[in-house]
């Protein structure tokens, strides 16, 4: 999993919210909108999915919680700072306390729709891709399909490597950060029967500076 117990995270706030276990998923579909099949997945004990970017901000905001701590980004769990309405004029402030979440989520719905959260799961990818960096994933690519950066699994870990076909080498597997060797395979069916498997592809990532 890329997220290490976002499924015992989830349990745990539905557990205080005294939720019964088999009315968690269709609650959960109730909130995000999202398909009874998909939120059962969440909070299953074998093999649990993950959210979507959207469906994760408006968890946050129902169960006042920071989104950072129910994505493993954080280790303490925090409310959302008061909430105050909306500015909609252009020349102030667009949102304040945890509203602005929302609007981010929306706004990079729009840019990669049907995407599915990933967290960047080591250092492989600085400094382009920070560890632990928000990833938007086209998880509907199961197939290595021209170049670009993918989410792979290999022998149970999962990777993220940019992928080219280099001429005459074959499919060059890289990272960004030059302590990483790379992996050169004959083509992508020569990576499929080493095991590697193809989780999505990249469309979207968050690189977050402090001022």
């Amino acid at each position: 999993m890329l997220i290490p117990g976002l499924r015992d995270r989830l349990v745990a706030i539905l557990d205080e919210s005294e939720i019964a276990p088999d009315g968690r998923a269709a609650y959960l579909s109730s909130i995000t909108g999202r398909a009874f099949q998909t939120t059962r997945r969440w909070i299953s004990e074998d093999k649990p999915g993950l959210p979507d970017l959207m469906s994760a901000v408006l968890l946050s905001i129902r169960f006042d919680i920071d989104a950072n701590w129910l994505l493993g980004l954080t280790k303490v769990k925090h409310p959302l700072p008061g909430r105050e309405p909306l500015t909609v004029t252009a020349r102030e402030p667009q949102a304040s306390g945890g509203d602005w979440l929302h609007i981010v989520a929306e706004r990079l719905s729009r840019r990669a729709p049907g995407c599915v959260l990933f967290i960047m799961p080591g250092d492989e990818m600085e400094p382009r891709i920070q560890k632990d960096a928000p990833l938007l994933v086209n998880t509907k690519v199961t197939e290595i399909q021209g170049n670009g950066i993918y989410v792979l699994e290999y022998q149970g870990r999962t990777l993220v490597r940019m992928v080219e076909n280099r001429i005459p080498d074959g499919l060059v597997l890289s990272c960004e950060n030059r302590a990483y060797k790379e992996t050169v395979l004959k083509s992508a069916q020569a990576a499929a029967k080493l095991g590697i498997r193809v989780l999505g592809k990249v469309e979207l990532w968050l690189h977050v500076v402090s001022s």
